[in-house]
């Protein structure tokens, strides 16, 4: 997959995340998991955007997801959790999958 993403957030002094934007290129499904995301972690605290899942994922796509697509649903998922808690709480998530 060659799909990228570029998350930029504005967190205010609360840690609240009070504007995003994403860049990058790629797929609808990339793009449009990437867009509902933004819309769902809006408004949001940095802690309360931890809670959100790959089912949430999902669920905001809203359609069935062959194997090679789920990656691509996945994307701004994945960023959003290596850019607020590192990179290890992402392996974490993916191993626990396996």
């Amino acid at each position: 997959c060659g799909d990228r993403l570029h998350l930029t957030m504005r967190v205010n002094e609360d840690r609240v995340i009070t504007d995003v934007a994403w860049d990058g290129e790629g797929c609808a499904i990339s793009q449009a998991a990437a867009s509902m995301l933004g819309d769902e972690i809006v408004g949001k605290t940095l802690d309360e955007v931890t809670s959100i899942t790959k089912d949430d994922i999902f669920e905001m796509v809203g359609i069935p997801l062959t194997i090679n697509r789920v990656k691509c649903a996945l994307l701004s998922l994945k960023t959003l959790i290596i850019a607020t808690q590192g990179v290890t709480n992402w392996q974490k998530i993916e191993d626990k999958d396996e």
